[in-house]
């Protein structure tokens, strides 16, 4: 895990058609962001896991495999859909602000932003959300225990993964953050530069914080040893943790922002995420405006206009649904889409 605990959500999509266990692991597709958390979902599946028990196990692979992307410091949105019933749930497991921040935490002595302070070192760091959020699916919509779905990500973080050429490209690109902690140092990089290819990155206190989890489920994580280690590296860095901050942590469960395009349903991620109403919205503008019968240069105009709407509403209207009123209906709308369409 980053020492950083940088800001991280996690994007893979998976998807099983209905089927007997047996039969489950033919007719199953997961799509990830490393082939060693795509396998770490198969091997879920082929022990009778459902689609959730999979993805529990992909975004813990990925933790592991991908510290770039992803990660047990970070935070995420899940969107379940279950076959059987047409049931749909958001998992909100975003990060979370700790209870000092403030307004002017990012500023400088002399009053003026310091964009660095908010990306990098202890300041930068919210409170956690994945760790919750994989117990949480784990527990209200997986069959498997997280002590099953958790072992391929320890079983990683104990034995290694081998560095790619993306894995460079990414290490290159935070070369000087990573040399700024002793700890990623000694951990992503060789005598401080980018490792090479194949070399293999072990990360044993990932691995121990991952059994603790799946022993504990979120108490592993946000209360005992972890916690206090957590805090106690984070404040003699700089930052403002609490114990409270981790014990506060709750995930949230919000329903779907959904749309139609054309034959098509939409179902995407609600408030805090953007995405969903951003979607929708482009979506509505395009179902009106001539892309049929536009050249591939007018085609990409008209896509970039719904676009242009779409973000300036973002920026005017969205934000934490918990702290501010948000007009969903009215920005998802068939006939706000048309009225968009018709200014372009």
């Amino acid at each position: 895990m980053y020492c950083q605990l940088r800001y991280l959500s996690l994007l893979f999509c998976l998807f099983i058609s209905p089927a007997t266990a047996d039969g489950l692991k033919h007719q199953a597709a997961i799509a990830s962001a490393h082939p060693l958390a795509t396998q770490a979902g198969f091997e879920i599946l082929n022990m009778g896991g459902n689609a959730f028990d999979a993805a529990i196990a992909v975004s813990a692979a990925l933790a592991v495999v991908e510290p770039s992307g992803s990660g047990l410091g970070g935070g995420g949105f899940w969107l379940l859909h279950r076959a059987s019933d047409n049931f749909e749930v958001m998992i909100d497991g975003r990060e979370t602000a700790p209870n000092a921040a403030h307004r002017d935490m990012y500023l400088d002595q002399q009053g003026n932003v310091d964009k660095q302070l908010s990306l990098d070192g202890a300041l930068a760091a919210a409170i956690p959300g994945i760790p919750a959020a994989l117990d949480h699916i784990s527990k209200r919509y997986g069959q498997l225990s997280l002590e099953q779905t958790l072992e391929p990500a320890i079983r990683y973080a104990k034995q290694g993964f081998r560095v790619t050429p993306h894995y460079q490209k990414l290490a290159r690109f935070r070369l000087v953050a990573l040399n700024a902690s002793a700890d990623s140092q000694a951990i992503f990089l060789k005598n401080g530069d980018v490792p090479e290819i194949n070399t293999n990155i072990t990360q044993l206190d990932l691995a121990n914080t991952l059994v603790q989890l799946s022993k504990q489920g979120r108490d592993g994580f946000y209360q005992g040893i972890v916690a206090q280690k957590l805090v106690s590296s984070v404040q003699q860095a700089g930052g403002i943790w609490t114990l409270q901050d981790l014990e506060n942590y709750q995930v949230k469960e919000r329903q779907p922002i959904t749309g139609s395009y054309k034959d098509y349903k939409i179902s995407s991620a609600a408030p805090p995420s953007s995405g969903g109403i951003v979607l929708v919205s482009m979506l509505n503008q395009l179902e009106n405006l001539p892309l049929s019968k536009s050249d591939r240069n007018q085609k990409d105009h008209l896509i970039v206009e719904a676009m242009r709407r779409a973000y300036f509403d973002r920026s005017r209207y969205l934000g934490d649904a918990d702290f501010i009123t948000i007009p969903t209906a009215q920005l998802t709308s068939k006939a706000y889409g048309h009225q968009l369409a018709n200014s372009i």
